[in-house]
């Protein structure tokens, strides 16, 4: 394209060529994601996208969202919030709303991988196409229609802002940092961990600002949906999470790994929650030094791992910070070799996700799992320890080095 072309018309072209054949691959994949979908004619069964139209249109019509149930089962399950930023979902045909959602699913994949500095244009065209056929998580996400990929990027987006244009200048920030980071968790709790990410950075602002943002969106969605909003939280203090239960393979939570070694129940679940929140503050200590050294992406990636780890229920597609982590893995020049090769095989396991392709996962199934499906069912979130586990060891002995 001449340099004469208008600056927008080329970047308009560049978003184009680098968008475009994710977004068809996407597409072509998006009925084979879930069996029930078919490719001729191109219906996908895009099921957690259905649960939240019906959950709007339940809203508008005056009812509970909470006992909203699409005809295969699935429920609702974020706070009042989601549901009321999701109220344009109820505009245009279903179609439309699989279209556009998968565009924005991309969209924001792409985002993220620029600002993990993945080369722009045809590189980062065909990468995109490859993690989307490859990373199930990233695959699953756009399938069910789910937000995990759009709520990573918000995050990201709100700790690298890409604010570099293409002529080399700045451009001014316009949403103060700490905001997205807010709506985030406003829409699914667990980003609150990358709040006491900011805390810990020394940025008290944006920990201020996005902890305003989280309070002042969860009490619109208490003022317009009281109800709502009592029995979402009430629900979540009792463990009614109205989705498979923590044995579940799918679930690859620390809760899930000590539910299926210890049997389901409140001990489980105490000891699972218990380990997963010092495994959760260790991973952002750790993330903030190696932010500090330069290693942003593998910083972030740690944090969105140990929000995996935290969560009671952590689905295999929820693991979508392994994008980063494999990115970080691929091009950093600063990571011990025995960090490399840890996030490496973590990346690649959860991107095969073989827990549920090799193992039986039907109701009551974990119960009777052998050692053998033990270990395949459990690897991935031990990985995950194991890999912040390692990474704080080194730290000290670096310490420990220097100080000697």
């Amino acid at each position: 394209m001449s340099s004469r072309t208008p600056l927008r018309v080329r970047r308009l072209a560049r978003w184009l060529v680098e968008f475009v054949p994710a977004y068809l691959v996407a597409l072509v994949l998006l009925p084979w994601v879930i069996r029930d979908g078919t490719a001729i004619p191109w219906v996908p069964q895009t099921t957690d996208l259905e649960v939240y139209v019906l959950a709007v249109q339940d809203m508008l019509a005056g009812g509970d969202i909470y006992q909203t149930q699409t005809p295969i089962g699935l429920w609702f399950i974020y706070p009042p919030i989601a549901a009321i930023l999701m109220v344009p979902l109820v505009l245009g045909p279903y179609l439309l709303w699989q279209l556009i959602w998968t565009g924005l699913l991309v969209a924001a994949q792409n985002a993220v991988l620029v600002r993990l500095r993945v080369p722009r244009g045809v590189a980062l065209a065909v990468i995109s196409a490859c993690v989307i056929v490859a990373m199930e998580p990233i695959r699953t996400t756009i399938g069910y229609g789910q937000v995990n990929t759009l709520l990573m990027f918000l995050v990201i987006a709100d700790l690298l802002p890409d604010r570099v244009r293409a002529d080399g200048s700045l451009r001014r920030r316009l949403i103060p940092q700490g905001t997205l980071i807010g709506l985030a968790a406003a829409i699914k709790l667990t980003p609150l961990l990358f709040l006491v990410f900011l805390l810990f950075l020394g940025r008290r602002r944006a920990f201020l600002t996005g902890t305003i943002t989280f309070i002042v969106l969860t009490v619109i969605g208490a003022v317009i949906m009281w109800e709502g909003t009592v029995s979402f939280f009430t629900g979540l203090l009792s463990g009614d999470a109205k989705t498979s239960g923590p044995q579940y393979v799918g679930n690859q939570s620390l809760v899930g790994v000590t539910s299926r070694l210890l049997g389901a129940g409140l001990p489980a679940t105490v000891i699972g929650l218990a380990i997963a929140a010092v495994v959760a503050l260790l991973a952002v200590a750790v993330g903030i030094h190696w932010w500090r050294k330069g290693e942003k992406g593998f910083a972030l990636a740690l944090g969105g791992i140990a929000t995996c780890l935290a969560s009671p229920l952590s689905w295999t597609h929820h693991w979508v910070w392994v994008l980063p982590l494999g990115v970080a893995v691929a091009v950093s020049t600063k990571l011990p070799t025995l960090t490399r090769i840890l996030a490496g095989t973590l990346t690649l396991w959860v991107s095969a996700c073989l827990p549920l392709s090799v193992l039986p996962y039907g109701s009551g199934a974990a119960e009777s799992y052998n050692a053998g499906q033990q270990l395949i069912a459990n690897l991935g979130p031990v990985l995950a320890v194991v890999l912040v586990v390692q990474v704080a060891v080194h730290l000290l002995r670096d310490r420990d080095t220097r100080a000697s």
